[in-house]
């Protein structure tokens, strides 16, 4: 349980470090797009360029809008079919499709736990079975193996609880970010970018 834990945390590391970078990308995109007045789009080899000087750096930011672009059939004569929560649901499957591993091994950690706990009582209750008669030295042994049964039971229930926790905090924490930067892509979007937008 342990070993999983750690494999999990280091999955939560570049998971972090990912989101983390296209957050950066994103508001340094929606920087440049706030200091213009007027935007013209120009879309050539899946670069956006605005006002043909300015090259938008690539980073979740950039392809929503030139996807939504795309989209509204600006650029493209293809038809407008869908909505733009659709748009919106692709990039969150995106962003949160690689922690759903994590929050199924996060309750893999805890039945993993409760798996420990009944090991841990068959030890226990084993130690019993096999003993025919009762006598002092018997009955340490028995005490003895019954205790370390306990202790396999309670001990793994433990770190299976801990660590499915911790694990499934990471992965909360990570999810509200993956929405934070749905959300600033969004308003960008809304906000700046189609407001003010000519297309070229």
């Amino acid at each position: 349980i342990t070993l999983i834990y750690l494999l999990v945390t280091l999955h939560c590391a570049r998971r972090i470090y990912t989101i983390s970078t296209e957050t950066n990308l994103s508001k340094k995109v929606e920087a440049i797009i706030k200091n213009e007045k007027k935007i013209i789009l120009n879309i050539s080899n899946d670069n956006i360029l605005i006002n043909s000087r300015i090259k938008l750096p690539e980073c979740l930011m950039t392809e929503y809008i030139r996807d939504l672009c795309f989209r509204n059939g600006k650029i493209s004569q293809a038809n407008d079919n869908g909505l733009t929560s659709d748009l919106n649901d692709v990039y969150n499957s995106r962003l949160k499709g690689p922690q759903e591993i994590g929050w199924f091994v996060s309750d893999m950690m805890l039945k993993l736990g409760l798996l420990g706990t009944i090991i841990g009582f068959i030890f226990m209750l084993g130690s019993v079975a096999n003993i025919a008669d009762f006598d002092v030295s018997n009955m340490q042994k028995i005490l003895r193996h019954m205790s370390n049964g306990m202790g396999t039971a309670l001990y793994t229930t433990l770190t299976g609880l801990v660590c499915s926790v911790l694990s499934a905090m990471q992965y909360h924490m990570i999810d509200r970010h993956a929405d934070e930067l749905i959300e600033l892509a969004r308003h960008t979007t809304q906000i700046h970018v189609i407001p003010k937008i000519n297309y070229n």
